[in-house]
C-alpha cells in the first residue's frame, strides 16, 4: 500500500512540475504588422517538427495577411526556455525565459546582430536585443491558469518588447509570448499610445485574444470604430469571376477593394443601393472590401477565381 501511496505522490509531482509543450503543432499567432503605418497583420503558425544541427525543432510559418509567404522560423524548447535560430548567424538565441525571476534581464542579443524576415526590420543589423523582467504573477485563461512576466526594455537597448521610457510595461505569457510582437520591435516604430501590436493566440483547447484588439483575428485594420463586421450588404458571386454586385438596404456611399498586402486597388463612388465593378483586371486571391453606407460601414472577404 505504501509503494502505491508514493509511486502516486511520483507521478503527481512530475504532472505538476512537467513542462508544457511550446507551440504545439497547429498553433497560431495574429500580429498587427510592426515598423509600418500600413493596415497590414502577421501570421505565426506552427506547422511540423524538424530537426537543426542534431536539435529538435519547430517549424513556424510566417505569412503577411495569412496569405503571402514571409519566411520560415524555427524554435526550440529546454524546460522553460525558448530558442529562436538565426539562420543568418546559424546559431540559437535564447527568447522567452519563462522560469526567469523577478529582477532578471532577458539577453537576446548582445551587440549587433542581422535579423531574420519575421523581424520586420528595415535595417540590414540591429544592436542589442535585451529586456528585463520587473514582476510575475498570473492570469486565467481558458480555464487554465497562465505565468505573466510584466517587462520593460533596457535603456539604450534598440530592440525590445515595449517602449524604452519610464513606466512604459509589458507582458509575456508563458503559453503565449509577447503581447507585442514575436520577435520584439524596434521602440520607436509605433505611436506612443499605440503599444501593443498583439491579436489572437489560439491551439486546441486554448485561445486567448487581446483585451484591446476589438476586431477579428484576421481582419485589415486601421478601420473606422463604426465598423461592423457582420456586412448586411449582399456581394455576389462570391468567389467572383469578373463582375460582382454589391447592395444594401440603404445608399452606398462609396466602396473600396483591398488585396492582401492592404494596397487599395479598386473604388466607387455610384452612390446608389446597388452597384457593380468590373474585376477583370484582378488577380485571383482574397481580397477585403469595405463598403460605407449612409449609417455605418461594413466588412466582408471576397475571393477572385
Amino acid at each position: 500500500m505504501k509503494k502505491i501511496l508514493l509511486l502516486l505522490i511520483l507521478l503527481n509531482s512530475s504532472f505538476l512540475f512537467a513542462q508544457s509543450e511550446w507551440a504545439p503543432i497547429g498553433t497560431k499567432w495574429h500580429f498587427n504588422l510592426p515598423s509600418s503605418e500600413s493596415n497590414n497583420f502577421v501570421v505565426f503558425e506552427s506547422i511540423k517538427d524538424s530537426v537543426i544541427e542534431e536539435n529538435k525543432v519547430r517549424v513556424i510559418e510566417v505569412k503577411l495577411n495569412g496569405t503571402d509567404l514571409i519566411s520560415w522560423e524555427y524554435l526550440k524548447q529546454n524546460k522553460d526556455s525558448v530558442f529562436y535560430y538565426n539562420s543568418n548567424s546559424k546559431t540559437f538565441y535564447l527568447l522567452y525565459n519563462f522560469g526567469a525571476k523577478e529582477g532578471d534581464t532577458i539577453i537576446v542579443h548582445k551587440g549587433k546582430f542581422k535579423p531574420t524576415k519575421a523581424f520586420f526590420s528595415y535595417d540590414e543589423s540591429i544592436e542589442d536585443f535585451k529586456y528585463k523582467v520587473v514582476a510575475i504573477d498570473s492570469i486565467q485563461i481558458s480555464g487554465e491558469w497562465v505565468k505573466r512576466q510584466k517587462i520593460e526594455n533596457i535603456k539604450n537597448s534598440l530592440w525590445g518588447f515595449t517602449k524604452p521610457t519610464a513606466n512604459a510595461y509589458d507582458y509575456i505569457l508563458e503559453k503565449v509570448g509577447s503581447m507585442t510582437y514575436f520577435f520584439g520591435v524596434f521602440p520607436n516604430s509605433y505611436p506612443e499610445e499605440n503599444i501593443s501590436v498583439f491579436r489572437c493566440y489560439s491551439e486546441t483547447g486554448f485561445q486567448y485574444k487581446n483585451p484591446f484588439w476589438s476586431y477579428d483575428c484576421d481582419v485589415i485594420t486601421g478601420l473606422p470604430e463604426n465598423l461592423s463586421d457582420k456586412c448586411e450588404c449582399k456581394i455576389y458571386p462570391n468567389p467572383f469571376s469578373e463582375l460582382l454586385y454589391i447592395s444594401a438596404p440603404e445608399t452606398i456611399i462609396h466602396f473600396e477593394i483591398f488585396n492582401s498586402k492592404g494596397q487599395k486597388i479598386a473604388s466607387s463612388n455610384q452612390g446608389r443601393e446597388t452597384c457593380w465593378l468590373n474585376t477583370s483586371c484582378f488577380i485571383p486571391g482574397h481580397y477585403i472590401i469595405i463598403i460605407k453606407t449612409k449609417s455605418n460601414l461594413y466588412i466582408n472577404k471576397i475571393i477572385k477565381n
